[in-house]
């Protein structure tokens, strides 16, 4: 193994000059088996460092009227929060139908169920279970709608974006 690392390492450090150089013909003109073909490629050009950041297959972006910020456009910054704050305000609807028809249900029997005790009628259980899921979801598109403002204010997104 050491040999032949030294082998290599000999090659390597050997300058790459033809061992055997002929002279050509006496007639002037070169044999035909020396004659190499001209090579048919262009030069490349040199290597810089606009060259290795814009790669051939890559196309160029072109800089629009209004720069990305935090990765979104206007228009994706609209989306986000337009959607943010349906799901706020549908969600929110859904809660107060859900309470106004639990006061409904429950508008007559607030003295049948003994003191303490849970209400037994299953139409009532059921309203209490949706209504406990649908504030639990109601809070956590505030809490996404609240995270969406943060990451706005740091990418540094104006306020006009932010409003449908």
């Amino acid at each position: 193994m050491r040999i032949v690392r030294l082998c290599l390492l000999l090659i390597l450090a050997a300058p790459s000059v033809p061992l055997a150089q002929t002279a050509p013909p006496s007639g002037g003109e070169a044999a035909p088996e020396d004659a190499a073909p001209a090579p048919k490629t262009k030069p490349s050009a040199p290597l810089d460092l606009d060259r290795l950041l814009r790669p051939p297959g890559v196309a160029p972006t072109t800089p629009t009227a209004e720069p990305a910020l935090g990765g979104r456009d206007r228009a994706e910054w609209r989306d986000e929060f337009a959607n943010a704050n349906a799901e706020v305000a549908d969600l929110e609807s859904k809660v107060e139908v859900n309470q106004q028809r639990l006061r409904a249900n429950t508008a007559g029997d607030w003295n049948s169920s003994p003191a303490g005790g849970e209400a037994s009628d299953p139409e009532v259980l059921k309203l209490r279970a949706q209504l406990r899921r649908d504030r639990q979801s109601l809070e956590a598109a505030r809490q996404r709608l609240r995270d969406l403002r943060v990451e706005a204010s740091l990418a540094g997104v104006p306020e006009v974006w932010l409003k449908p």
